[in-house]
């Protein structure tokens, strides 16, 4: 078992090879250690296997010769496939014995690190791709029937929501970057690490639902489509929707970056049509910038339904798993200063499409609440339907009809990916994609396709319980993430100052207390008829009482364990880089 070693000159050209930085080595006695005697340049010497990923310690004569392995190991193992160089460590200048300590690394591994090029919008393209496959769902059917009932109900009186849960979507996506980079894990996996075999079942599940669940509105939403566009029944549009996946599968060999940028510009296109029609309607300036600015001083309790479905529609569970998986595409150099530039450079890439996302979602209820509301149906009216009220915008139903189908086509990827890493990461399972995406989709075609046979009037409110559900879950995803990225324990150093860190687990408590109220409150959605007027005369009362309770102490108890669960082990060090195992991580490198 030996690797052949060619020596040769240094000829203090940097660019002429390829070097790693050297990691510094506190503890050498752990550390291999290999004598080197003089040798002539390109003469080759036999040394005991190395492969890449040891660390080691080798005396060199002369001191100003590069050590490269050529991968002919003898024993023909597989880690030996390519070139390697050694880390340019402390050696000794002007003749002597030098001395090379750091981390054996191949060179095909080393040129596909990023570091900075010194070109700030390089570097900052470099890391676009995540953000924007993220932020996808917030144009989606989803959003689309929050924004709808939001202008149709109060006008511009809730817009405050959308655009404060559009601040705390990119405060999410920040905490993303940084346990992904930082941490290199993703949020299933760390979840899993700390917790009982019973606990994380549960977790497992619970993030599976939501990525499930998730997929509801854009399997209703090509339903829709596919009715404006052929008439047919919203059923037989649903079952369609299963194409969707089909083709979404075909494309994967293509490469996703073209069916990404298709997507994009279906959405595009009815982004410019949604700006058109608002200025046709001719929308309210003063009091679209009231609603904007302090439109929570008039909220009532009637309006909590709609504030827990824009909640949930924006910041959507399944995204902060997914986050967390795609920024590992991003392969950088473990050196301290190149990954903090990484999450600079990362956190500032959603912020551009999350705000792009508000101003669509903005212009759809101001449309609402110039077309629809004060009509005799205002609460009724939604994806369905909404088309109909467009004044000025000619083929606006086509447009629309796009626009749901383009989303029913994104949800079939970013839903495919979330369940592959969540399952991965509670798991450590990974099911073919094909197999994935068709079983996720069939899912959630299941119970739309029972509604749109029995109650095809009622699809709208089952978008508007679907996005109230999402809040609901949202504490599962989000209370895990504050208390990993907070945590100095597990983040060390590059965890947040303290302020920091009391503004995260305050924005933590506020959306479980929020989602905690919406369930038992009168205009919840969920056990608020119980307090209304005419409640005691509700059938199974006592029954439901004790649910509700059930699911209240359970709520409560859940998010109190998350936070006081001790943290097993803290994260990698920054400058060993994570090694992924087989198949692992593979549609994030598609996918981005």
């Amino acid at each position: 078992m030996y690797q052949h070693i060619n020596a040769t000159e240094d000829e203090g050209d940097s660019n002429t090879t390829k070097q790693i930085e050297q990691e510094e080595v506190q503890d050498q006695s752990s550390l291999q250690k290999y004598e080197t005697p003089n040798w002539d340049l390109d003469e080759n010497i036999e040394l005991p296997s190395i492969k890449a990923g040891d660390r080691f310690i080798m005396s060199l004569n002369p001191s100003n010769a590069l050590l490269e392995v050529d991968g002919n190991n003898e024993s023909g193992a597989d880690d030996s496939v390519g070139d390697y160089n050694f880390a340019n460590g402390n050696s000794t200048n002007g003749g002597g014995e030098g001395l090379e300590t750091g981390i054996m690394k191949t060179t095909d591994d080393y040129l596909d690190r990023w570091s900075p090029s010194g070109s700030w919008w390089r570097d900052l393209f470099h890391f676009v791709g995540p953000g924007w496959m993220v932020c996808i769902a917030y144009v989606d059917p989803g959003n689309y029937q929050a924004d709808i009932q939001a202008g149709a109900t109060t006008r511009y009186q809730l817009l405050w929501t959308l655009w404060w849960t559009s601040l705390l979507s990119i405060y999410v996506q920040v905490l993303c970057v940084r346990l992904a980079i930082y941490g290199q894990v993703t949020l299933a996996e760390v979840q899993a690490r700390d917790n009982s075999r019973l606990m994380r079942y549960f977790n497992w599940f619970v993030a599976e639902f939501s990525t499930i669940i998730t997929d509801l509105p854009e399997v209703i939403g090509i339903g829709i489509a596919c009715n404006l566009f052929f008439g047919w029944p919203y059923y037989v549009g649903v079952i369609f929707s299963l194409v969707t996946t089909m083709l979404f599968l075909a494309f994967l060999s293509c490469g996703i970056r073209f069916l990404e940028a298709t997507v994009v510009l279906f959405v595009g296109c009815m982004s410019i049509a949604l700006f058109t029609e608002m200025s046709f309607v001719g929308s309210d300036a003063s009091a679209l910038s009231a609603g904007w600015a302090y439109g929570f001083t008039e909220t009532k309790s009637s309006d909590l339904f709609s504030i827990t479905g824009i909640l949930g529609a924006v910041v959507m569970p399944h995204n902060l798993y997914l986050h967390t998986a795609a920024c590992q595409s991003r392969k950088v150099q473990r050196v301290e200063a190149v990954v903090r530039q990484a999450v600079h450079l990362s956190s500032l890439e959603p912020v551009v499409p999350i705000m792009f996302s508000f101003f669509v979602n903005m212009s759809i209820v101001a449309i609402a609440a110039e077309s629809v509301y004060g009509t005799g149906n205002a609460s009724e009216v939604g994806l369905t339907d909404f088309c109909d009220y467009f004044k000025g915008l000619k083929g606006g139903c086509v447009l629309w009809g796009i626009a749901l189908l383009a989303a029913g086509q994104s949800s079939a990827i970013t839903t495919t990916f979330t369940g592959q890493y969540v399952m991965d990461g509670f798991l450590d399972v990974r099911l073919p994609t094909w197999l994935r995406a068709t079983a996720t989709r069939l899912l959630a075609i299941a119970p739309c396709v029972l509604v749109s046979v029995l109650l095809p009037d009622r699809l709208n409110q089952l978008v508007n319980f679907v996005n109230s559900a999402l809040a609901l879950l949202l504490p599962f995803a989000f209370t895990p993430l504050v208390k990993y990225t907070t945590s100095v324990e597990y983040m060390g150093r590059f965890a947040p100052p303290r302020w920091e860190q009391l503004l995260l687990k305050s924005a933590a408590f506020a959306v479980y207390f929020i989602n905690a109220i919406s369930l038992s409150a009168p205009g919840g959605g969920f056990f608020g008829f119980l307090f209304e007027e005419g409640g005691n005369d509700v059938q199974y009362k006592g029954l439901l009482w004790l649910l509700m309770i059930a699911i209240q102490s359970f709520y409560l108890w859940w998010n109190i364990n998350c936070m006081r669960t001790p943290i097993s082990q803290p994260m990698t060090p920054i400058e060993e880089e994570r090694v992924d195992e087989k198949g692992e991580f593979a549609l994030a490198g598609v996918m981005t």
